[in-house]
């Protein structure tokens, strides 16, 4: 069961029918019920043991931890140890199952020298992880902390700290939650119109994006990246460009699915986009792109090493050694590199940790550093930094950068590599390039036609008009909701019959796993 299948699309018409026709005390027990259904036949079954392995060693560790506190004669370095205990424990299982990218490679490389008979059935064993692992392990660890600095009462209801770990929308791709915004799943909801409206609207953009768009682009790229002999020079261009596109639509169509269905029961998630492809630099797209992942990180990571002893005296002698400016800019650093390094690991391979961590580590504090000769240019070239026209150019300039990172997250360091050196050589090397392949239908050779041509722009506009009344009002379907009765159903049937018609689904055709549910 996928969250595009329409097994999933029944099992949450019955859930939320069911939601409100059940006693209000019941809801919460029937939302457990749902996850553990969804999560039985959206993923390898036993694997349910890891997310209750977690649950219960946040559930004890925190216990543990608030009954120490009113202990007089218990030291305050107990609660901490508790706390690194059960992180400790999560990290590993995690560490195991689905960061085995990070170390398979050293212990292949010990077994192939050492006893190469062994070799075979190393590389055969399965390490099957839990669905939703990395993010959920994020939650859990989050949740551990709070409760340590007391910023949150522990849970003493194993079953509904079970729920907060499993809720069945989110397991797909998240987005990862807070506890204290989550606690709403326990509470009584009453049926309101609006949720149902909005959740179904939000559900249906989120299809759009994945089936009628993601899906089509992914098939394009894919295609030029299997055969990266023959499809060379402005293919490679293509690839980098549209990636960004399949990405984008792929992981915030899941997004849109993900937060409708839970709209559906008057659980509002946090957003995990706000139109990153609107930012003017680096440091405002990862604002706004996978938003819980990044404040998760600087709320868990950053903010707690700046305040480390360690990094305190760090920052002094920076100070005291190299200035105030320069010895801030060195923290900055130091902290900055331990953030980019731990989302890049959560991603599991060292691709990622080029891809995301190196690269935006390096743009970012570039950034930092040029800042002042950036300044000192666009004031001496008397650049109108607020027009329209030096706005585009500094969200065309961020989405570059964020194409050649993505270059390496989808391709690997080698397949990365290559791909952006046969770009440069259409730049670089005389008679490389091949403009004709615009003209002379050779497209129509990675299986695709011009009407997914046409489709593909109509879909990127409609991205664009959504992504601008976005920036305006808050949400696209706010405007709508103002608009007249027939006008906002038009826009809404449109969308149906779009996605009905040209989304890419049914018996025989199997829709690509989200992009981000591999993490």
């Amino acid at each position: 069961m996928t969250i595009t299948s329409f097994s999933f699309l029944a099992l949450v018409t019955i859930g939320a029918v069911l939601y409100y026709v059940l006693p209000k005390s019941l809801q919460w027990i029937e939302l457990l019920i749902l996850s553990l259904v969804f999560y039985y036949y959206a993923a390898t079954p036993y694997t349910i043991i890891y997310l209750v392995a977690s649950t219960l060693t946040a559930y004890f560790s925190t216990l543990i931890m608030r009954k120490a506190r009113k202990k007089e004669n218990v030291k305050q370095a107990f609660p901490l140890a508790i706390a690194i205990a059960a992180i400790a424990v999560n990290v590993l299982i995690w560490f195991i199952l689905k960061g085995r990218g990070l170390w398979s490679w050293a212990v292949e490389g010990v077994i192939s020298h050492a006893c190469p008979a062994k070799m075979d059935a190393f590389s055969s064993m399965q390490l099957v992880a839990a669905l939703g692992m990395g993010y959920y392990t994020l939650q859990i660890i989050g949740y551990v902390v709070d409760c340590y600095w007391e910023t949150i009462e522990p849970q003493r209801n194993p079953l509904k700290l079970f729920l907060f770990t499993a809720y069945f929308p989110q397991m797909t791709t998240g987005p990862i939650s807070r506890y204290a915004r989550l606690e709403t799943l326990f509470e009584r909801h009453k049926f309101q119109y609006q949720n149902l409206a909005f959740g179904a609207q939000r559900i249906l953009w989120g299809f759009m994006k994945k089936i009628v768009l993601a899906e089509r682009v992914g098939a394009f790229v894919a295609a030029i990246c299997e055969k990266p002999d023959v499809y060379t020079g402005f293919y490679s261009w293509l690839v980098i460009l549209l990636y960004p596109v399949q990405m984008y639509a792929d992981f915030s169509g899941c997004m849109d699915i993900v937060l409708g269905v839970s709209e559906l029961f008057d659980i509002h998630l946090a957003e995990n986009f706000r139109n990153p492809f609107f930012s003017r630099t680096s440091q405002e797209f990862w604002q706004r792109w996978h938003i819980t992942l990044g404040t998760w990180a600087k709320d868990y990571v950053l903010y707690p090493l700046l305040k480390s002893k360690p990094m305190i005296k760090f920052g002094k002698f920076s100070r005291k050694k190299f200035g105030k400016k320069l010895g801030k800019f060195l923290v900055n650093v130091v902290g900055m590199f331990f953030l980019w390094m731990v989302m890049g690991v959560w991603h599991g391979r060292f691709r990622y940790i080029v891809g995301v961590s190196l690269w935006y580590w390096i743009v970012l504090m570039a950034g930092d550093l040029l800042a002042p000769v950036f300044a000192k240019f666009t004031t001496f070239f008397d650049m109108k930094t607020e027009s329209f026209g030096w706005h585009l150019f500094q969200s065309a300039r961020t989405y570059l950068i964020y194409a050649i990172g993505a270059s390496f997250f989808s391709l690997g360091i080698s397949g990365g590599l290559a791909l952006l050196q046969d770009a440069w050589k259409v730049l670089t090397v005389k008679d490389y390039a091949n403009p004709w392949i615009f003209f002379d239908e050779s497209f129509l050779n990675l299986g695709i036609t011009y009407g997914d041509i046409n489709l593909f722009f109509i879909t990127v506009l409609l991205l664009i008009i959504v992504a601008v009344l976005r920036e305006k009002y808050g949400y696209a379907r706010i405007w709508i909701q103002k608009q007249s009765f027939m006008f906002r159903w038009l826009i809404w049937i449109s969308l149906f019959v779009m996605v009905l018609i040209w989304g890419k689904y049914g018996p025989g055709y199997n829709a690509a796993e989200f992009i981000y549910q591999g993490f």
